[in-house]
């Protein structure tokens, strides 16, 4: 049986029933290839001056090895800093083995992003250089917690390595390994830590 095309055209069943059944083939393919895409997760360099915070936003997140995160930063000077002695001699608190990262100064008109891949598993905490001391710091959990930042903050002051402030400290505190790993995403605490001038 022939049916009428568009355009007048004949088309027989067949022919439309093959090229159908390819069309829905070649879009499953691509919907597969967009599902496997994974997301590239953002993390925002936040700043509230009234309150006097600068604050990674979110402060934990959990990632999958192999995973990528973009940093994004729209005021100048901050940096997203690994805690590592080759980094302002800064106590070890990413996994042993795993590559320590400095992304520089951000927020200028040409460097307001980074990108860092997380290969090794385990928990890596970083920070600001410049702001660390208002509590710019945050946790990353890849894969499952493990290594260097499981430790109580503070473990390399035996070490000779650079003191952490208080309040990145009281930060890390409330952003556990294990809360991140269930909760996947965790926001930063903007009204524990917010104060109004003047302090």
């Amino acid at each position: 049986m022939k049916r009428q095309g568009f355009q007048g055209q004949r088309v027989n069943r067949r022919s439309f029933m093959q090229a159908a059944g390819m069309g829905s083939l070649a879009l499953a393919s691509i919907g597969r290839v967009f599902s496997q895409t994974p997301e590239l997760p953002e993390i925002r360099i936040r700043s509230n001056y009234p309150q006097g915070l600068w604050y990674y936003d979110p402060v934990g997140l959990y990632l999958n090895p192999g995973q990528t995160v973009r940093w994004i930063c729209t005021k100048f000077g901050a940096t997203v800093t690994a805690f590592h002695p080759d980094n302002d001699d800064r106590e070890l608190r990413i996994p042993e083995g795993a590559q320590p990262f400095d992304s520089g100064l951000l927020g200028d008109d040409v460097n307001n992003t980074f990108e860092w891949t997380f290969e090794v598993e385990g928990t890596y905490d970083y920070f600001s250089r410049n702001h660390e001391v208002l509590g710019l710091v945050g946790r990353i959990v890849v894969g499952r917690p493990g290594g260097p930042a499981e430790r109580p903050l503070g473990y390399g002051g035996r070490e000779g390595w650079a003191p952490i402030f208080p309040t990145a400290r009281e930060v890390l505190e409330l952003v556990s390994s294990q809360e991140v790993v269930e909760k996947k995403l965790i926001r930063y605490p903007t009204r524990k830590f917010g104060r109004r001038f003047p302090y």
